[in-house]
């Protein structure tokens, strides 16, 4: 949008991005797209947490299960990235930079 405007880039992650130039073309493409059928069955809910046979996921389900996930930004931060790490990368070490201690305003 930047280079469309004219607008110098707001921080250096703008400056090194890829234009999106090759994403438009001068011409509508107004055929009619073809729907391509969902592949995740939708009413499949996660299995009971006594079942997941790897003890730190297991513990993982048991925590996120009571996590007050209605609301946004209710969540403790550090504990829901953690689940969230634990589910992507397994027994992969969470990196200690993501850990941010924050101080009371007391």
């Amino acid at each position: 949008m930047e280079l469309i405007l004219g607008l110098p880039p707001m921080n250096q992650l703008d400056a090194t991005a890829t234009p999106m130039f090759d994403c438009f073309t001068n011409a509508p493409d107004l055929k009619p797209f073809s729907a391509v059928a969902s592949n995740i069955p939708l009413d499949q809910i996660n299995p009971d947490s006594r079942t997941i046979s790897n003890r730190l996921l297991r513990e993982d389900a048991n925590e996120s299960a009571h996590l007050p996930l209605a609301k946004p930004d209710q969540c403790p931060e550090d504990l829901l990235n953690r689940i969230i790490w634990h589910a992507m990368k397994g027994a992969a070490p969470y990196p200690t930079w993501a850990v941010q201690v924050q101080e009371d305003d007391d």
